[in-house]
């Protein structure tokens, strides 16, 4: 070829002498002729592009095979009867079956159980799938799914693309998290219906005695449910705690056992119970500060059973309190830690013995010790000590061997919704 373009040159040239025009294809070859370096650059292009192709095929192939086998979960093309016709390994370890031993069954039964509903795949695009499927040993997996149909030139539907996950650990992990919500919410509307509810919470008054004078010193108001499920005090504030409800539900308590001070013998005092998150909150300062001068009659009981984290607040609020004329006692002495380092750094007006401690001390000459330590400890400090939970006849009199002179009990009176205005005859012994 190039031999032709150069005889066409001469033959140009040979023109140009003789003072002739040239030929047409005279001209064709010599535009052949000095387009022909163009042409070798372009055809060089195109064997390099051709190459490099080549070379980005086979990666790119290699990188769909590598996605493949590494996908944590499993690649899947069918028919458009749904009937596979390529699988990937990654169905082996997410139901359990060979790639080849699924080629033409329908997608459909493998990933989705025979006890529930087929999933419908819907032609007409991009489709997420949520199934539970049975794995060949027997467990039961959640899968999802992701189906793309595949269209001819036409735009008829041809097959399907999928990628199908185990996302079982997810599922399982979210349904817990539902389960617990649920709970919560029917928590938190169970304590919020005994707020609202007058008939719900009720206090009855378990009389605190004068041992000496033989005579009710005071009330203890304890919260009583009437509300459905029906179980005891404890476990209706506990679930309060744990919705977020536990400080609107004590001062509800504390509400409804104020409103009955006016019941109580003009001499007695009404001991409530509260927890260090209550006592600082101030609703319970104002609350306190709307009884008026018979804020005096009241006694507030630290419950708190674990330490309190800052008692330079506990104390200020404790000081407001004392203020209006209220004052402290530290609940369940002597059962544990906190208790006693709420009496040493609170310094309380009353301290009331556990019942821990109370039993059986006419018998056991270390709870009758100890109590008796404990009974010199709150003299020497100006504290009066009251004793719970006295059950027996022998039970009080070994208390007041140690100079207790108050306490509260089965054995002296139970708790009763209408308050006792006189101390009845003792009862025989009686456990709680």
């Amino acid at each position: 070829m190039v031999i032709a373009l150069v005889s066409y040159v001469w033959d140009w040239i040979d023109a140009v002498n003789a003072g002739e025009f040239p030929e047409p294809d005279e001209w064709f070859g010599m535009i052949g002729l000095v387009g022909l370096p163009y042409a070798a650059v372009v055809t060089r292009r195109l064997v390099r592009f051709e190459r490099l192709l080549t070379v980005r095929e086979r990666d790119a192939v290699q990188a769909f095979q590598d996605t493949v086998d590494n996908a944590h979960g499993w690649i899947w093309q069918t028919d458009a009867d749904m009937r596979i016709t390529y699988s990937s390994e990654g169905v082996q370890t997410l139901l359990g079956h060979g790639s080849t031993d699924v080629l033409g069954r329908t997608v459909c039964d493998l990933i989705s159980d025979a006890a529930s509903a087929r999933p419908h795949v819907d032609p007409g695009g991009r489709q997420d799938l949520a199934t539970e499927a049975r794995h060949t040993d027997g467990s039961v997996r959640h899968l999802s799914t992701t189906v793309a149909p595949m269209y001819d030139e036409s735009g008829r539907t041809i097959g399907y693309r999928g990628f199908t996950a185990d996302v079982t650990a997810e599922t399982v992990a979210q349904n817990v998290q539902d389960e617990q919500q649920r709970r919560y919410a029917e928590s938190r509307a169970r304590i919020e219906q005994a707020l609202d509810d007058p008939e719900a919470m009720y206090v009855v008054l378990q009389p605190i005695v004068d041992i000496d004078g033989r005579r009710i010193a005071g009330m203890e108001a304890l919260a009583r449910f009437s509300a459905e499920p029906k179980r005891t005090p404890d476990l209706w504030f506990a679930e309060a705690w744990e919705v977020g409800l536990g400080i609107d539900l004590e001062l509800h308590a504390v509400d409804l056992a104020c409103r009955r001070l006016p019941e109580l013998p003009s001499h007695g005092y009404l001991s409530i119970n509260l927890s260090a998150q209550t006592l600082t909150d101030p609703r319970l300062l104002a609350l306190l500060s709307g009884l008026g001068d018979q804020a005096r009659r009241v006694v507030v009981e630290v419950t708190e059973h674990t330490a309190i984290e800052d008692y330079s607040v506990v104390a200020d609020v404790l000081d407001r309190i004392r203020s209006m004329g209220a004052r402290l006692a530290v609940d369940d002495a002597g059962a544990g830690y906190a208790s006693m380092q709420h009496i040493l750094r609170l310094r309380p007006d009353i301290i009331k013995l556990d019942r821990s401690i109370i039993a059986d001390n006419d018998v056991d000459p270390a709870r009758f010790a100890l109590i008796g330590a404990m009974a010199n400890f709150a003299v020497s400090l100006g504290m009066v000590v009251i004793a719970e939970g006295v059950e027996t006849p022998g039970e009080l009199a070994a208390l007041t061997e140690n100079q207790i002179c108050h306490a509260q009990g089965y054995y002296l009176a139970r708790p009763a919704v209408e308050p006792l205005m006189e101390l009845a005859p003792p009862a025989t012994s009686e456990a709680a």
